[in-house]
């Protein structure tokens, strides 16, 4: 197969990272040799004008220069006022040359030392029929770990850096950037870009719940971005891949200390309706087969007991971040006039209940919303006892009985009995051409469930004219 490799580069500590650990680590025997023994490799490194002539003098790039051919090419960076819009900009011009050439697209950020045989297993995977694989990294400190990953595994040619997978991991925990720890699940400076949780395992290493990951080597023509840079689309999940195992691959992401100290500099701890919040805005229809993932870190074998215990765990949470998120994507997408109070009481439901642990439907819902009207006759039924009623389990199946798992109306002028979230069973019939579920008008034409900042979601709305009963069972 035809792929390129992309790395853009610029500035003296990028330059600098990429020339001393990421491209010796490349060079390492099952990385760039072994996947330019399986598929054809064309480098580019979009660079400044500058850096152009270092680079060309690293024996690291005359190396690896001699193993696949290398574009170098002058971009103007220098003078950008926003390195990351360059970065998109320039990550996106690689991805329409590599779909302009029916290629594969593989990034390589300047800023990663790998481990010996990541390349070669991602070699492997296309070479068995997958068009996009996924992968994660673990924070380190550059200023020290780099010198030590030169002083252990630094070949006699003084280009390669050759390090097992676990040796590597083993240096990521002597090494772990502080930002790295505050995503621990109980931490008290939890980060306030979430885009991933960890959980220690005792004595072996950390387990990995991931919200959101950009491409990293895929078909262009298979997958397009969306503005966050992530999939816009999902392919056949047979032809995705999440490399999920630090023994298959892994790779440490070279971060200057005092980097991004203002994401945990506050008290902060993990919030699941914040983090839900956040994922919205970063939305994208693979996020929910990545957060599934377990990724395993690990340095030597795995006791399965230990680890099957910190996974269950984490569900959990996940299911309450992913719960959180959806009710607010509904909450969102209640634009339209009418619905006002009904969205004031998901609002609370969402803060002072465990709603958010249930909300998940898996494929297309239908939320019937009663109308102001009706929730005004509601409250004003229960008076000051809505207080207690609200944080009870009954409110919670009556705010899910609410939602019916698929859409409706089904086929015109059909009866049909459809299911609600919790279980429950509701009767669509007809009255003068209009639906009617368990005696409530839906007022047509009804509107998708999509919130200001994505388009992602499956539900779809209906007004109905009155709250309706708990759904029989």
């Amino acid at each position: 197969m035809d792929f390129h490799f992309s790395t853009v580069v610029w500035g003296p500590w990028h330059t600098g990272v990429y020339l001393d650990a990421n491209l010796p680590s490349l060079l390492a025997p099952e990385n760039l040799p072994a996947f330019a023994k399986k598929h054809r490799v064309t480098y580019r490194i979009l660079t400044s004008k500058r850096d152009i002539p270092r680079i060309e003098a690293s024996p690291a790039f005359q190396r690896a220069r001699s193993i696949v051919p290398f574009e170098l090419v002058a971009c103007p960076v220098e003078d950008s006022s926003d390195p990351i819009a360059m970065h998109h900009q320039l990550w996106r011009r690689s991805i329409a040359e590599a779909r302009n050439a029916n290629a594969m697209i593989l990034f390589v950020p300047p800023d990663v030392i790998w481990a010996n045989g990541a390349l070669g297993h991602v070699a492997d995977l296309f070479e068995q029929g997958k068009r996009a694989v996924f992968m994660t990294y673990m924070r380190v400190v550059s200023e020290t770990c780099i010198p030590e990953a030169r002083r252990r595994y630094l070949a006699a040619d003084g280009a390669t850096i050759e390090a097992s997978s676990r040796d590597l991991v083993r240096l990521c925990f002597e090494h772990i950037h502080p930002l790295a720890l505050t995503y621990l699940h109980d931490s008290p400076h939890f980060p306030i870009h979430p885009e991933l949780i960890l959980w220690p395992v005792s004595g072996e290493g950390y387990l990995m719940r991931v919200l959101v990951r950009e491409m990293f080597a895929y078909d262009p023509k298979l997958i397009s971005l969306n503005q966050q840079a992530l999939p816009a689309n999902v392919p056949d999940p047979d032809l995705m891949h999440y490399i999920n195992d630090s023994d298959d691959l892994f790779s440490l992401s070279l971060t200057p200390l005092t980097k991004d100290v203002n994401w945990y500099s506050g008290l902060q701890s993990l919030n699941p309706i914040k983090i839900g919040s956040w994922w919205l805005a970063y939305d994208s229809p693979a996020n929910d087969i990545v957060a599934k993932t377990y990724f395993y870190v690990h340095s030597g074998p795995k006791t399965p007991e230990k680890w099957r215990s910190v996974e269950i765990e984490s569900d959990v949470m996940m299911r309450r971040i992913a719960g959180a998120r959806e009710l607010l994507r509904v909450i969102g997408g209640m634009v339209g006039e009418d619905t006002l109070y009904a969205r004031q009481v998901l609002s609370m439901a969402l803060a002072e209940t465990k709603l958010a642990e249930y909300l998940r439907c898996g494929g297309p819902f239908t939320v019937l919303i009663p109308n102001d009207q009706a929730m005004i006759r509601y409250l004003n039924e229960l008076g000051d006892d809505f207080i207690e009623v609200s944080k009870s389990e009954e409110f919670l199946r009556l705010i899910m009985d609410h939602v019916v798992i698929g859409r409706i109306p089904p086929d015109a002028g059909r009866v049909q009995t459809l299911r609600t979230l919790n279980g429950g069973k509701r009767e669509v019939t007809w009255q003068y051409g209009d639906p009617v579920v368990d005696g409530a008008i839906l007022r047509a034409p009804g509107f998708p469930l999509i919130s200001e900042e994505n388009d992602v979601s499956e539900g779809w709305a209906f007004l109905i004219d009155r709250v309706l009963p708990t759904a029989d069972r």
